[in-house]
């Protein structure tokens, strides 16, 4: 059975603190790959930044916040800018905003509160 160490000593590390320890590499790589999708350095990469990101947050079971999610589709991975912008559309009865993908058209509603 292989026992995990701290590389710093040789100590063995809780399993609490292994946890916390992947935990917080796994928001650090989250913000890296969404402000290289905001920076928009390379818009041919965007596909595959938003799979990155999916897969980062499903692994360390990290939950995105409402702002993160609207960056991107979750069905498609279409990154939200100028040229492909999301129609938005208010419905009174159910009291939601529900934002429609241009590819796919795939509704995400969210609560108004």
């Amino acid at each position: 059975m292989e026992k995990c160490f701290n590389k710093h000593n040789n100590v063995k590390m809780k399993n609490k603190d292994r946890k916390q320890l992947q935990a917080n590499l796994g928001k650090e790589n989250l913000n890296f790959f969404i402000e290289l999708l905001k920076s928009r350095k390379n818009p041919e990469f965007d596909t595959q930044y938003v799979r990155e990101i999916k897969k980062i947050s499903q692994g360390f079971n990290i939950r995105l916040t409402r702002d993160q999610k609207l960056l991107f589709c979750q069905k498609c991975s279409l990154f939200f800018e100028k040229e492909n912008m999301q129609k938005i559309r208010f419905d009174s009865k159910n009291f939601t905003k529900n934002y429609t993908c241009p590819r796919c058209n795939n509704i995400k509603r969210f609560i108004l509160k």
